[in-house]
């Protein structure tokens, strides 16, 4: 498998580097390339077409594969996959190709009584993007997230998230505040993540420069310096240092666990592969697992957790359910 073939199969997955990303979008925008990109494309397509249960269970996909591949002209496809690595570069009513997991990014444009337009770019289960905000500060998207922003942005750089994001703040005069339901997120110029989900999942990590987060329900203000984190423990926030790498690989396509508890890893999963993950707490409650995931398919990852840990576990790809158990030993 050539470089191109292995970045292209990443790009199907929704795992690319932004470094990686950059270089492929760069490679199927020349029409050089034009018959490599088709041909990968459609061998995709018919890997996917052999697995019939993920055919049955997502009929509108394949319908529009089908459309793609089989109705129209090859330069017809041709002319769309260029127009796809366009509108991903721009991040404008994206369409990403994951021919497996029939996800896509798509960005919604709404205008308020006083004719202010909001942005939202939303990101499912299964997929993570990368975009940068109108001020040139850089934002990494994480699964089942998104993001809102007003069209006035340069004045007022003033943002909503719910989910997971990493932000790269380019510095201004204007304050960079990031809403969440839990409290506000204001910098100036710095990098930092930020993990909203809901049931008080919650945290800020700071990898460079300095944040204050100001509570919502007491208006206390915290700040965090590099290698801090706040989150919320038993209903307060807390404050810790912490190896920033473990929250914020995932804009790099990895996660990594260290010492993660069987629940929140299988929470983290969920997300990843956009599928539901079903077991009884009480059996697992004492599990934690330490390792990486960079490429690994789903099935690659439930494999390893059966070779950890003494559990087994069955999958069901129309419902997109894995139901695990404890094996007795």
């Amino acid at each position: 498998m050539n470089i191109m073939e292995r970045l292209f199969k990443k790009y199907i997955h929704a795992v690319l580097t932004p470094r990686e990303f950059d270089e492929f979008t760069e490679t199927i925008r020349q029409d050089k390339n034009s018959t490599s990109v088709f041909r990968w494309m459609k061998s995709e397509w018919d890997h996917f077409l052999h697995d019939l249960d993920a055919v049955k269970s997502n009929p509108l996909l394949l319908q529009k594969i089908q459309k793609i591949i089989f109705t129209e002209e090859e330069a017809v496809a041709r002319r769309k996959l260029r127009f796809y690595s366009i509108a991903l570069r721009g991040a404008a009513a994206i369409v990403v190709g994951l021919l497996l997991s029939g996800a896509w990014l798509y960005q919604q444009t709404k205008q308020v009584n006083e004719g202010i337009q909001f942005q939202t770019v939303h990101i499912p289960f299964g997929a993570r993007t990368q975009f940068e905000l109108p001020d040139g500060s850089m934002v990494w998207l994480n699964s089942g997230s998104s993001l809102t922003y007003s069209g006035n942005f340069s004045n007022q750089r003033n943002v909503e998230l719910q989910g997971e994001a990493f932000f790269d703040v380019v510095k201004a005069k204007s304050p960079f505040v990031v809403s969440t339901p839990y409290g506000n997120v204001s910098v100036l110029g710095t990098a930092f993540n930020v993990h909203v989900y809901p049931d008080n999942d919650f945290a800020v990590t700071l990898e460079r420069g300095s944040v204050s987060l100001t509570d919502t329900g007491e208006g206390q203000e915290q700040v965090l310096l590099p290698g801090e984190q706040i989150r919320i423990e038993n209903g307060r926030f807390v404050k810790s240092r912490v190896e920033t790498h473990l929250f914020t690989s995932w804009k790099e396509g990895k996660l990594i666990f260290q010492r993660e508890p069987f629940p929140a890893m299988m929470d983290r999963l969920e997300r990843w592969y956009n599928v539901e993950i079903a077991y009884s707490a009480g059996d697992f409650k004492e599990l934690w697992f330490t390792g990486t995931i960079r490429d690994e398919t789903l099935t690659e990852v439930m494999e390893m957790v059966c070779k950890a840990a003494p559990v087994n576990y069955s999958y069901n790809s129309q419902e997109r359910l894995i139901k695990i158990t404890a094996r007795n030993e």
